[in-house]
């Protein structure tokens, strides 16, 4: 859990956004719910400030595992993950429904929040610090499917092009009948139009046939991830 007084000091004395997150070792999104906080309230020093408060305004989110629920073997979630690239935890918690254990079955959205947590506790993560509008993660993903036209009985392939912010999770997908240049380029222009601005760099994980110089000046792109 973040440490939401000194956050709160931290702000109270004009440091940035920037000076917070490397002090506290929070997130940007922690460090908005406090200034947030701060505006609302017209907050102008943190000593008046009770921890009572403090835990009101931000209440602590740690889950707790209630021994109704049946548990899932995370370990063995993850190797499966890393076995085969089409096992997601979708497919892992529709296995978990299915079991007859007598116990409760967690949700879906709840089952994801215990894997991660399951891989934060074992270390076997590294966390990212994502800035608003700095970066757009681009790529072709999954495998290519077949479209077919129910009245002609025409068969097309379909190849989805992805588009993520990654500080707000929102995601941008469109389907194209290759991966072509054009294709790409326009996936791009769409995926702007549909997020309503272009941002500071993009980052994409591969590009088709080494054409990457071609379509983006190198100082306007991130570094390709490895």
């Amino acid at each position: 859990m973040a440490d939401y007084r000194k956050i709160l000091g931290l702000l109270l004395e004009g440091r940035s956004y920037r000076e917070v997150v490397e002090i506290v070792g929070c997130s940007h999104r922690d460090v908005a719910r406090v200034r947030q906080e701060v505006q609302q309230r017209g907050l102008t020093s943190a000593v008046a400030v009770s921890d009572v408060e403090l835990a009101e305004w931000f209440p602590d989110g740690r889950r707790n595992v209630s021994d109704e629920y049946d548990q899932s073997d995370l370990s063995r979630v993850l190797a499966s993950m890393k076995a085969n690239r089409h096992f997601t935890l979708l497919l892992a918690w529709r296995r978990y429904v299915d079991t007859k254990d007598a116990g409760k079955k967690y949700g879906y959205s709840q089952f994801c929040a215990l894997f991660t947590d399951y891989l934060r506790t074992h270390d076997l993560v590294a966390v990212l610090r994502h800035e608003p509008g700095r970066a757009m993660l681009v790529d072709w993903v999954g495998d290519t499917m077949v479209v077919v036209d129910t009245i002609t009985g025409e068969v097309v392939r379909a190849i989805l092009f992805v588009a993520v912010l990654p500080y707000s999770g929102l995601m941008f997908c469109r389907a194209y009948g290759d991966m072509k240049s054009l294709a790409w380029l326009d996936a791009h222009v769409q995926a702007f139009a549909f997020f309503g601005g272009v941002t500071q760099i993009v980052v994409p994980e591969y590009v088709p046939r080494n054409i990457f110089g071609l379509m983006w000046p190198a100082g306007l792109c991130g570094q390709r991830r490895r």
